[in-house]
């Protein structure tokens, strides 16, 4: 948010035809600037007159304006004893008790100001900034409207207001006050900051990127905007203009926590956990009170394989903001139950908090979830998983009508003529991993990492990324339609792109998987690109996977799981576009499945790696011991030997799960 500048009163051209000579030469000084030579005049006059009440409370103003707040309050008081009907001295002495902390007796002279001259705009300005302290945002909105009637182009009251109602949550009201106040002055680079963060939590990217340029194209060292510039970035999906900005700010503010802890987060992103860890370290030594910090630290540390040095960073978190929900679920995440204890009996207490919004009641619903699951209650579970999801479900626009029309579409440009043709780059690195999630892929991806010439790359946004855009770039015409038209040239190049891209996470590897299950929708782009890269399909039971997706919270392109209905029914989209391409590329997927993976280990590695043409290794019958990072909310089982505990877990719910049985029609 916005500084909330004080506004304070010398007089005009017209007040000073009223004084004489001497006072009119001090308020010239005062008013460019020259507050020593005002001072010394003021004194003068005093020194003649003591009694002189514009002298008193424009050295009082002087005063505040040094940051000498109680001589201010003093001279102006004493001005106002002599003179009790200038509103003026109300305001300024209205900002110089601000200062010092004293809110009430602040509001009490603005308002003393405001009965003498309704129409004074400053004041209704700072019995705003006023209000606002004291955490009446409603009321200081209702002041920095008034003050924009009396004066509509008080480009700081448009701002204030701006800042006043996006703390409210009234963001579209927000973004038009700072528009406001940029059309007054485009060049307030602050405002532009602040209505660049309006747009961020408006998910409105672009415009959010743009105003936060133009903040830095006003002020090149606001490191502030650098980093929320880096954070918009990040969320686009461009890391590395993301972690220049983070850098820029850093270059800028070294000692910038947040800063510090953003870049932490990008280069998590990237799977650089040891960069990461130690950007968090870093953090935690410039401010050691910042619970996000540590439960990002948590976050790392746990992918990491050091789930007690995960739980311990998640405590600090805690330790710092008991009300930290994201930490208290990450917390149960990573933490098995045995028993009831105190951890779960403070989250049922921040659950029952009227206070807390709906956003920390999913975070803690998932981690009770988690937790009555792992304590054989079930029933209790479904109750909290239920509503966890009910809440997420209610911050989404989400309509299947979309996915069965992509999907449709898929199968129509994709079609058996277009899919014989020769094209793209011949590289094999890329094991392409796909499937829904919660479907055995980590197992998998773990396994496959454990051999010497596999590198484990993790769930990669490399290929959407270069499909969605040649797309747009190359046809005009969004994915799927305008595949058909890209040339045999244009095929070979971005496959080309995609190889160039997922060596900067290893260039020495024969092999890199890609687990990116959602890349089930791009099968047929992969043939085009890739044509012999291998496809590994991770099936699991229906059930088993919906339920284990449902007890998860999930963001980004899974809208799909937060309904019962909607997870069976994006499943069923799911297998048909599945038994689509294996009948159109009869041979070229394979199609492995988690139980007899379990039911078989060596047996099913065997196949597996036959069919990636590696030769055998037994390191990958020893995966759980293999050192590497693990992104995906199944870390801990990766790091365990194979277990048949999840096979047919959905029978524990059968009776909540009546809707997706309708659905699926599961064997016995």
């Amino acid at each position: 948010m916005g500084k909330r500048g004080k506004a304070y009163e010398t007089p005009g051209n017209e007040y000073r035809s009223n004084v004489n000579i001497e006072l009119a030469d001090a308020i010239r000084y005062h008013q460019s600037g020259n507050l020593r030579q005002a001072e010394e005049i003021y004194k003068k006059i005093l020194a003649v007159d003591p009694h002189h009440s514009d002298a008193l409370h424009l050295l009082g103003v002087i005063a505040y304006q040094f940051g000498r707040n109680d001589i201010a309050v003093q001279l102006i008081v004493k001005a106002i004893d002599i003179d009790p009907n200038q509103p003026l001295y109300y305001t300024n002495l209205g900002n110089a008790l601000r200062d010092q902390g004293n809110l009430d007796d602040a509001i009490a002279s603005y308002q003393k100001a405001l009965t003498i001259k309704p129409d004074l705009a400053e004041a209704n300005y700072n019995l705003g900034n006023a209000l606002l302290e004291q955490n009446k945002p409603d009321e200081a909105v209702t002041s920095y409207r008034k003050a924009l009637r009396i004066r509509p182009d008080y480009a700081e009251a448009h701002s204030n207001l701006g800042n006043t109602l996006k703390e409210l949550g009234r963001l579209d009201d927000a973004v038009a006050s700072y528009q406001n106040a940029l059309s007054i002055n485009p060049e307030l680079a602050e405002v532009q900051y602040n209505l660049g963060n309006a747009f961020y939590e408006q998910r409105k990217l672009d415009d959010a990127v743009a105003s936060y340029r133009k903040a830095l194209r006003i002020e090149p060292g606001y490191a502030e905007a650098h980093n929320n510039l880096g954070s918009a970035l990040k969320e686009q999906g461009r890391l590395d203009d993301a972690m220049a900005s983070y850098q820029s700010a850093l270059s800028i503010k070294p000692d910038f926590a947040e800063a510090h802890n953003n870049l932490g987060n990008a280069l998590m992103d990237q799977g650089k956990l040891e960069d990461a860890i130690s950007f968090y370290e870093k953090t935690l030594r410039i401010d050691p009170e910042f619970a996000e910090a540590y439960n990002n630290l948590g976050n790392a540390l746990h992918e990491k394989g050091k789930p007690e040095e995960a739980i311990t960073a998640y405590q600090h978190a805690l330790r710092i903001r008991p009300d930290f929900a994201e930490a208290h679920h990450h917390l149960a995440n990573a933490t098995r139950y045995t028993e009831y204890n105190q951890q779960i009996q403070k989250m049922l207490d921040l659950y029952g908090d009227p206070q807390i919004t709906d956003s920390q009641k999913v975070h803690l619903a998932f981690g009770l979830g988690k937790a009555f699951d792992d304590l054989g209650n079930y029933e209790e579970s479904f109750v909290f998983i239920s509503e966890g999801n009910r809440l997420r479900r209610s911050e989404y626009t989400y309509d299947i009508f979309e996915d069965r029309e992509l999907f449709k579409a898929l199968k129509n440009v994709f079609s058996d003529r277009l899919l014989r043709r020769k094209s793209g780059c011949r590289d094999d690195t890329p094991i392409f991993i796909i499937g829904m999630l919660r479907s055995g892929s980590s197992l998998l991806e773990q396994i496959l990492a454990s051999h010497p010439l596999v590198y484990g790359g993790g769930e990669l946004e490399d290929l959407k990324k270069i499909t969605i855009h040649s797309c747009e770039m190359l046809t005009g015409n969004k994915f799927p339609y305008g595949v058909a038209k890209l040339s045999s040239e244009n095929l070979e190049r971005l496959g080309a792109d995609y190889i160039k891209r997922i060596r900067r996470y290893s260039d020495r590897a024969e092999y890199i998987t890609d687990k990116m299950l959602t890349n089930f929708r791009y099968v047929g782009m992969i043939r085009l690109v890739l044509p012999n890269a291998k496809i590994i399909h991770c099936k699991r039971d229906p059930m088993d996977t919906c339920l284990s997706i449902f007890q998860k919270s999930f963001t980004g392109v899974h809208n799909y799981a937060y309904n019962l209905v909607e997870l069976g029914e994006y499943y069923k989209l799911y297998q048909e576009l599945m038994q689509y391409w294996h009948s159109i590329m009869p041979g070229y997927i394979f199609d492995i499945h988690y139980e007899d993976i379990v039911r078989d280990q060596e047996g099913e590695t065997r196949k597996l790696l036959a069919y990636c043409d590696l030769p055998w290794n037994e390191a990958c019958l020893s995966f759980h011991q293999t050192k590497r990072p693990v992104r995906t909310a199944s870390t801990s089982q990766v790091r365990q030997s194979i277990y048949n505990s999840s096979i047919k877990r959905w029978k524990r719910y059968e009776k909540e799960l009546d809707p997706l049985l309708d659905l699926l029609n599961p064997t016995p």
